[in-house]
């Protein structure tokens, strides 16, 4: 059986792995997306999960990913089924890989602004195509450790965060969890949202990779915390701590894409306020 550890280990390589792809260019593109195949083929829970959802399930990718679609530009459809898109997107990429794995020509054939460069191009086309397949692999991983952490409960009592009670640790008598009666899900959604955006830029920052990948942990702690029935106050609160120290040592660095020094500070604010208020 899969262990917790072990899935955030798999969560901190997928997230690596897709990133990477989603911003590979014209020149990277090619090896990048047969990495991320190679991967998702041969990590036994990502495998197993896209086996299962796609297993039986009998569809032509070349339905969600029209070429020349009434002569014109090729045109992305997803099917309303959802296994039906994940084999679609599975299976798109097969098809890139055995074309020689030549992703700015399957990108050139859908419609992009005139002017655009190529690596921009390569980016928005992997993106559309192949963002919904990641989400749903980061889902699986989330879910799954949602599952472990919630059957290593032991003994204390959880309520749901919509309700007034919070949770009750029936040994210690702790309050462990963070309780709606005071802080709104408003709060905890827009947190997420925060957390979200702050992720997308990490890799772009000024900073050495080990840092970049602490700082990862930290947000996803706080995606994966607060998007529970009943989010783990210690956990909020050492994400929190360890994200004060990182903007105080890095400070300028971690400006980057519109991201400024006051998002990371007004991160803090409100994992203040949420931490104080419950």
């Amino acid at each position: 059986m899969i262990t917790y550890i072990e899935l955030r280990n798999i969560s901190m390589e997928f997230r690596r792995k897709s990133s990477d792809l989603l911003r590979s260019t014209e020149a990277t593109a090619g090896t990048l997306i047969q990495r991320f195949k190679a991967y998702i083929d041969t990590n036994p829970f990502i495998a197993e999960t896209i086996r299962i959802k796609i297993d039986k399930i009998e569809y032509d990718y070349n339905e969600c990913f029209v070429r020349q679609a009434h002569g014109g530009w090729s045109v992305i459809c997803p099917p309303v089924d959802e296994a039906c898109h994940i084999k679609a997107m599975y299976d798109y990429i097969d098809a890139i890989i055995q074309n020689n794995s030549n992703v700015l020509g399957f990108a050139m054939h859908y419609y992009h602004a005139s002017g655009k460069k190529y690596y921009e191009i390569v980016q928005d086309f992997l993106n559309k195509a192949f963002k919904p397949l990641i989400d749903y692999i980061n889902d699986s991983i989330s879910m799954e450790m949602m599952a472990l952490e919630s059957e290593g409960s032991g003994n204390r009592i959880v309520q749901n965060i919509g309700n007034n009670y919070g949770a009750i640790n029936t040994v210690s008598g702790d309050s462990n969890s963070i309780s709606n009666s005071i802080i709104s899900n408003a709060l905890s959604n827009e947190i997420v949202e925060m957390a979200k955006q702050l992720l997308l830029v990490i890799d772009d920052a000024d900073i050495c990779d080990d840092d970049k990948e602490a700082i990862k942990d930290d947000l996803e702690t706080l995606c994966e915390q607060l998007s529970t029935k009943a989010p783990r106050k210690p956990r909020i609160r050492k994400a929190l701590t360890s994200i004060i120290g990182f903007v105080e040592k890095l400070g300028i660095a971690l400006a980057v894409k519109g991201v400024t020094s006051a998002n990371w500070q007004e991160l803090i604010n409100k994992l203040s306020e949420l931490i104080n208020g419950t």
